[in-house]
């Protein structure tokens, strides 16, 4: 049976390029919004409503009430989280949901809670592309131990496996969207949708691919004022971004797997080249969904 829960999403200020159904703008103002393309017909690109250069004018402000609709039974291969607008119809956590609110500002989609193990990740390649735990030879995946962080993704965001980022080792990306690493104290659920603000990256590469990991945190967190880049986080969180390293270096290795290496000399990157990066792989996420980009196997629904 299917239950819902309902989590508030953010007010929307300004965005990079984003796509929002109009079910999930019902209101409008002139103070500036949310940038909306909207759906295409089938094979189509979305159109926009308004451009610049490089961003996008704002002409609706995005503040639905998104439910968090659960089918199947949790640890199940027929489990999946799915996002649903006030109407009742499914939303993708990855192309529907804005990515930036404005000064810096992004929203975040939880997948996998802190301390848990189960490998809870988006389908891309199922429609509306709910959360479900991944599989390994028709197995549930679980990590070894238990991740110590809210992990998650960036909507609108893709890491072109096509792009090979000559800054970490020609790596190409891995075909996802962008992970977050969200340090607070609170634990969180799945699909539940977080402001937060990105301080640092770290460049994984895993078995050759680019798996960028942004560590950022909540705004509601009580330490969330005080900590605004880099250096922030090793004065009030320190030795997590040395902890949150070496997690996802070794996580595999009881699986009998190498572990992980990491780019850029094996250290993180401060709060502006994590902006970079999100900006990037926004752009990337615009190409594949205009179908500048082939899609294969990931579904733009």
């Amino acid at each position: 049976m299917a239950t819902a829960r309902v989590i508030p999403a953010a007010a929307a200020t300004s965005c990079l390029f984003s796509r929002t159904p109009a079910s999930l703008n019902r209101r409008a103002g002139s103070a500036g919004g949310l940038c909306f393309f909207r759906r295409a017909g089938a094979g189509g690109a979305p159109a926009p409503l308004s451009s610049s250069r490089r961003s996008f004018a704002c002409s609706a402000i995005y503040n639905p009430l998104v439910k968090v609709k659960e089918e199947g039974k949790p640890e199940t291969l027929d489990y999946r989280v799915f996002l649903v607008d006030d109407s009742g119809k499914k939303i993708s956590p990855w192309h529907d949901i804005p990515l930036q609110l404005g000064n810096g500002i992004f929203n975040f989609v939880v997948e996998i809670p802190k301390e848990s193990s189960a490998k809870m990740e988006v389908a891309t390649d199922e429609p509306f592309t709910p959360i479900k735990q991944d599989t390994k030879k028709g197995n549930l995946r679980y990590y070894p131990y238990n991740i110590h962080w809210n992990y998650g993704l960036l909507p609108q965001t893709w890491e072109d496996p096509s792009f090979a980022n000559s800054e970490v080792e020609g790596a190409f990306g891995d075909n996802d969207p962008v992970d977050v690493v969200e340090i607070g104290e609170s634990r969180r659920q799945i699909g539940e949708i977080l402001k937060v603000k990105p301080v640092a990256a770290l460049a994984m590469i895993d078995e050759g691919e680019l798996d960028w990991k942004i560590i950022a945190i909540s705004l509601d967190d009580p330490k969330a004022s005080l900590v605004n880049d880099i250096d922030d986080v090793e004065k009030h969180f320190p030795g997590t971004l040395t902890a949150v390293r070496d997690w996802f270096r070794d996580y595999k290795i009881p699986d009998g797997k190498p572990a992980n290496k990491f780019g850029l000399g094996n250290r993180p990157a401060d709060k502006a080249y994590a902006l970079k990066v999100i900006t990037e792989t926004n752009e990337s996420w615009a190409k594949l969904v205009k179908r500048s980009i082939p899609s294969g196997e990931l579904s733009l629904v």
